[in-house]
């Protein structure tokens, strides 16, 4: 056939430019499609990572509010006169700091020119001796008398990255005379877990971030906590935050990675928290759909157009449907859940990508909700938790005029096992006594683990004493049975407080102080008993 004529054949135009509006067609279809799926994935990556991010700044910044209020109570409460008797001082912040151990560094009282603590607890050698008269809390708290948080630092004893708050200790003229503060390392369990314990996919994690001092506070990666944030310019979106901006953007950090990132502020420390995800990692299915559609849709457009066509418009049906799902779902109109794999091919490829994205963000907010009220040792709720159920516990129990009550369970002879035979036979065996305790109570009571050795356990909708004493009797029982922890027989026993709601107390704090007070009763009583409120001396 003469190639001069094949050239200029109709047919062969048609078909030459048919190939050429399809290959356009294809070019154009794939780069819009690839766009609106990307931005799909964009805003529901975004909504994500801003529930994480809030999550989080909601968490860290009750920490520092329960933090606070301890602090501003304990101005409230101090007598005067112990700040020229430290050796009763030091007891009294001995007994608050046993009932309240929000500082793990501990408390102390600051005299009011900064030279020296008059006492702290628990005591820490050379603290006391200590100038404080140039630190930022310090002067904040009493010059300013307010609630003070000073730049996070290293210690100058413990040599640990600490964080220390503040509040003045005013006498009846409103002067202050003296500074009260708790100082806590940053490792410090249950404090900020869920910055620096948990990652956003492989590589994403968390930040926070102080904008007066200029530094990361804590990050899921160690290296860069405590160090100074990056100067102006380096990255935009962090210059917006530091300005003031909450939100969600991509940005290029300092490292010149391109990072999707969410901002929200931790109003009670003036911080705020970054959630952060590599947009490689976030946009990876994307860009493999892309070109494995691109590749094999040339191949296929080489054999015939018409065949192309067809198969074009059946192909990607799939990947309409599920662009319009996802864009839905980003704007509210459908529910965030997985998209039903139509076909085993390459846009199911992306679906079900995108599947297995949504429920590993789904189960990395349900494994930081989980952390953020059980305890991570025996898997029972942990102190934030039981405040809040004692609290909503209270509130019902005083609008149906019910009682409620609660047991303070404090283990007998656990620290001389742990001393002796380490902490891994420790948590085991408090594994253990979480498991027996567990098989102890009802369905409708909560247990929790209140720190170290102490458990708690809060029984609603109680009519009769005795049979919160034969609860009582029956833990005291069942925790008296020697433990088998690897090859030990290991024996302990408990002593239990038990306060009434209203009886014994008119709030939630009162009772958890009534119940406390109790088991140090049992214990001075004999261990390995339980007291109420009501028999105290």
């Amino acid at each position: 056939m003469d190639v001069r004529r094949l050239a200029d054949s109709l047919t062969a135009r048609l078909v030459a430019f048919g190939l050429f509006l399809l290959l356009v067609g294809l070019i154009g279809r794939l780069t819009i499609l690839s766009a609106l799926l990307k931005n799909d994935i964009q805003e529901v990556l975004a909504a994500q990572q801003l529930s994480l991010a809030t999550y989080v700044a909601a968490d860290i910044d009750g920490k520092v509010r329960a933090r606070r209020q301890l602090l501003e109570n304990l101005a409230r409460e101090l007598p005067a006169s112990l700040l020229a008797k430290p050796g009763q001082l030091q007891t009294w912040l001995a007994e608050r700091h046993a009932v309240a151990p929000l500082f793990s560094l501990g408390l102390m009282v600051v005299r009011a020119d900064g030279d020296g603590a008059i006492a702290d607890f628990p005591p820490v050698t050379g603290r006391r001796d200590l100038g404080f008269a140039n630190l930022d809390w310090f002067i904040a708290a009493r010059d300013q008398g307010r609630f003070a948080i000073g730049k996070p630092m290293r210690g100058r004893i413990t040599r640990v990255p600490v964080i220390i708050m503040a509040v003045p200790l005013k006498n009846v003229g409103g002067q202050t005379v003296a500074v009260i503060a708790g100082a806590s390392a940053l490792d410090t369990p249950g404090f900020l877990d869920l910055i620096q314990d948990n990652t956003i996919g492989r590589t994403g994690g968390f930040l926070l971030i102080s904008p007066r001092d200029n530094i990361f506070v804590a990050s899921s990666k160690p290296e860069m906590r405590l160090r100074t944030i990056p100067p102006p310019g380096v990255n935009l979106l962090h210059d917006r935050a530091m300005a003031g901006y909450r939100g969600t953007g991509i940005t290029v950090n300092a490292a010149g990675v391109e990072e999707l990132s969410a901002m929200v502020s931790v109003p009670a420390a003036d911080w705020f928290v970054v959630a952060r995800l590599p947009t490689a990692e976030a946009f990876q299915p994307v860009d493999r759909i892309r070109l494995s559609i691109l590749r094999h849709s040339l191949i296929l457009a080489a054999v015939v157009v018409v065949i192309l066509l067809a198969f074009l418009a059946w192909a990607l049906r799939p990947m309409k449907n599920a662009a319009r799902q996802m864009r839905e779902m980003a704007e509210g109109r459908l529910p965030l859940e997985p998209l039903p794999v139509m076909r085993r091919d390459e846009i199911g490829d992306m679906v079900e990508a995108f599947n297995a994205l949504l429920e590993k963000l789904r189960d990395s907010e349900a494994r930081m909700a989980h952390l953020a009220h059980h305890d991570a040792l025996t898997g029972l709720h942990n102190r934030l938790s039981f405040l809040s159920r004692l609290q909503q516990g209270a509130a019902l129990a005083r609008r149906q005029d019910n009682r409620l009550a609660m047991m303070f369970i404090d283990l007998d002879g656990f620290k001389p096992i742990n001393d002796r035979f380490g902490h891994d036979t420790g948590d085991q065996l408090l594994r253990q006594v979480a498991d027996r305790l567990g098989e102890s109570v009802r369905q409708a009571d909560t247990l929790a683990r209140f720190g170290g050795d102490e458990f708690v356990l809060l029984l609603p909708d109680v009519r009769d004493t005795a049979a919160v004493a034969a609860i009582a009797e029956k833990i005291v029982a069942r925790l008296a049975t020697p433990f088998r922890v690897g090859d030990h027989d290991l024996a302990i026993g408990a002593s239990i407080g038990i306060a009434l709601f209203p009886d014994d107390a008119a709030d939630a704090d009162a009772l958890i102080a009534q119940a406390d007070a109790a088991m140090y009763d049992a214990k001075r009583y004999g261990r390995g008993c339980f007291r109420f409120a009501h028999q105290r001396a």
